[in-house]
């Protein structure tokens, strides 16, 4: 649980520098004003109840320290990271990294999405190659959706441009049938006829 919960705090703390980020170019906005308010008091309390867990919290950063990955990160980097909708691993650049919180803000290779993940979740790009081709779904960028729907569409109309196509092809074969049977009536009576 200490664990979960100073990801939480790690994630609050990357939140807040955005806040304050935004707030350096626009100090009069009252919704990030409160935001940040709230972020800070939210950071606390999270602290608080670390500090009253301490063996767990040693414990957690114990092992946290030994997960720390021997490799060392720079802007730039391809690494693997977690996507935090499905849990999956994919193929990230890092975009900042903050040494004081442990994070890195990533940006999902293809995909366009940014995420701001705990430093010792990031992987070697060799090392998770095998678990996002076992990954299955992947999320999908915008271009990829636009794509597949153009192509589903465009699936469609020739299966509709057919089946009209065809429809066409039966009403000419019955016009055909009607004019020879037609024919065939009309020189019948007008045979007999002066």
């Amino acid at each position: 649980m200490s664990e979960d919960l100073a990801k939480q705090l790690a994630s609050y703390k990357a939140q807040l520098q955005q806040v304050e980020a935004a707030l350096s170019g626009n100090a009069d906005n009252e919704d990030l004003l409160k935001l940040k308010k709230d972020l800070q008091e939210v950071i606390e309390l999270t602290k608080d109840l670390l500090s009253t867990q301490p063996s767990e919290t040693l414990a957690s950063s114990d092992s946290s320290a030994s997960a720390l990955p021997s490799h060392s990160w720079k802007v730039g980097d391809r690494c693997m990271a977690i996507w935090s909708e499905d849990g999956q691993c994919y193929e990230a650049e890092i975009e900042e990294i903050d040494e004081e919180n442990g994070t890195a803000a990533v940006t999902f290779a293809g995909y366009g999405n940014a995420e701001v993940t705990p430093l010792f979740n990031l992987k070697p790009v060799e090392e998770g190659r095998k678990a996002k081709e076992d990954s299955g779904n992947k999320p999908m960028s915008k271009k990829e959706m636009i794509a597949q729907q153009r192509e589903y569409k465009k699936k469609k109309a020739l299966k509709k441009a057919q089946r009209i196509k065809e429809l066409e092809q039966e009403r000419e074969d019955q016009k055909v049938k009607w004019q020879q049977f037609n024919n065939r009536a009309y020189s019948k009576n007008k045979k007999g006829q002066v």
